[in-house]
């Protein structure tokens, strides 16, 4: 245990003086396997914009950690479920829509918004059987403005314990969060390590050179172009040039 301490401390000291973790921890499927069941398995992850999810039956999916859940509206508000069929382990909804029901398209198991089992083909024939033992299984669900994520871990603090300042550092910034409305999704598949990916986005040292039309649009000198660390988020905030304001800007801009 002490071994494990002090290296620890010693990562710790490392990354004050700008050093990188070791590369096995970029490289090692083990290492890997442990952050998806120690961190991600136990976060809050974005699965979509609450705007997909207004009217009754309305659903959206995604992965928390590796594991498949939905996100429905119901009668009694957003409720997540693992998107699991109990059965064998189906995927019971795909993608994003509206439904009445939430059935597997394997054998047809049929559950309410709910989650809750309502019909089994052949199922009056296995004996003791009861729907009632066989409900979609819970995964907590909140909300960040017009954000939803979903949590595998039933023993979590809430979503505002780790974001609740980050809407007052949204609004301060002049940006009306309700007015915001879903333009378009990307989706790719990157060949990199996760780590590897975030640690991009969390300076902009790079900006001025990988990215000309950007910083040709917000201000990226090291004096203007504010990088600040919180608890358990990061912002970055830069001011729109001037020049781009007039429309000389090389990138789309929007306003807010």
């Amino acid at each position: 245990m002490q071994q494990v301490v002090n290296k620890a401390s010693e990562l710790l000291a490392g990354l004050d003086r700008g050093e990188s973790l070791p590369s096995s921890w970029y490289t090692d499927p083990e290492m890997t396997e442990q952050e998806i069941h120690k961190i991600f398995r136990k976060s809050w992850q974005y699965v979509g914009p609450i705007q997909r999810l207004r009217n009754v039956g309305d659903f959206i999916t995604g992965y928390v950690g590796g594991i498949p859940v939905v996100v429905v509206r119901n009668e009694n508000g957003l409720q997540g479920f693992v998107n699991v069929c109990r059965h064998r382990r189906h995927e019971v909804m795909k993608d994003c829509g509206n439904a009445k029901i939430l059935q597997c398209r394997y054998h047809a198991w049929t559950y309410d918004l709910c989650g809750d089992l309502k019909a089994a083909p052949r199922s009056d024939r296995e004996p003791n059987f009861s729907v009632a033992d066989y409900p979609l299984l819970p995964i907590k669900v909140e909300t960040l403005g017009p954000w939803v994520f979903a949590n595998a871990d039933e023993n979590s603090k809430s979503l505002d314990t780790y974001f609740g300042p980050l809407l007052g550092i949204i609004a301060e910034s002049g940006i009306d969060l309700d007015s915001l409305e879903l333009w378009s999704r990307d989706e790719w598949d990157a060949r990199a390590n996760w780590k590897t990916m975030l640690e991009n986005y969390l300076e902009c040292y790079h900006c001025p050179v990988a990215h000309p039309g950007f910083s040709a649009a917000i201000d990226v000198d090291q004096d203007s172009y504010k990088l600040t660390a919180y608890e358990w988020f990061s912002s970055q905030v830069g001011y729109v040039r001037q020049s781009a304001l007039e429309g000389n800007a090389k990138v789309k801009t929007y306003d807010a």
